[in-house]
């Protein structure tokens, strides 16, 4: 008994240096992109969702959707797709408040394309290739806070999607609980990429 208990607490130990490694090396990687990646020229830019509130963007999303207005009048591209659903609390769909945001602030209506059916960053991202395919653009521009710059651009690439990030500065107040939430998120994405590569669900299909 005391032999099977002490295997049991070298495996915990062991357990417990891996998480602690691997949450030390992607809290890493998740502030080194959000501090030095940078949208480059490109056909179209995606706005990933955030809350609503009463009908209008939440100031997490005001701060997404000024970077996108910098990013536009930079010249670094013409067409935004902004993207999220509707909410189970929310009046109206999250893109459809980007949309409005994005036009009093003197962008074309035009040049501002609604996907609107989108539940989680996944989909954010899976249904706005749709729209790009459908509109022939090569590439995109990709505007999310900075703690989630590293996990869009993964998602992007694990489906294709050719793009850089343009990440939001501004820290949350509990930056630490972000971070640590976005390494947790990256490692459950990473786990269903690989159940993908060896049952077949096809990824990118999705």
């Amino acid at each position: 008994m005391k032999k099977i208990m002490k295997k049991l607490a070298w495996s915990a130990l062991i357990v417990i240096i891996l998480a602690g490694a691997y949450f030390g090396i992607m809290s890493y990687k998740v502030m080194s992109t959000w501090k030095n990646a940078h949208g480059k020229p490109s056909d179209c830019m995606i706005v990933l969702g955030a809350a609503v509130w009463d009908g209008k963007p939440s100031p997490a999303m005001r701060e997404r959707l000024d970077i996108a207005i910098q990013v536009y009048n930079e010249k670094l591209s013409e067409f935004i797709i902004v993207s999220g659903g509707k909410g189970a609390d929310e009046e109206i769909s999250e893109a459809e408040a980007m949309k409005t945001y994005l036009v009093d602030k003197g962008i074309p209506a035009s040049n501002v394309i609604l996907e609107d059916q989108s539940r989680n960053t996944f989909e954010n991202l899976s249904n706005s290739k749709k729209i790009m395919e459908d509109h022939q653009f090569e590439n995109a521009i990709l505007v999310t806070h900075g703690f989630h710059a590293l996990r869009a651009s993964m998602m992007a690439n694990a489906i294709d999607i050719r793009s850089t990030v343009e990440p939001v500065q501004i820290e949350p107040i509990n930056l630490k609980y972000y971070v640590f939430r976005e390494s947790a998120g990256i490692a459950v994405f990473e786990t269903y990429r690989l159940i993908d590569s060896v049952i077949g669900t096809n990824l990118k299909a999705r």
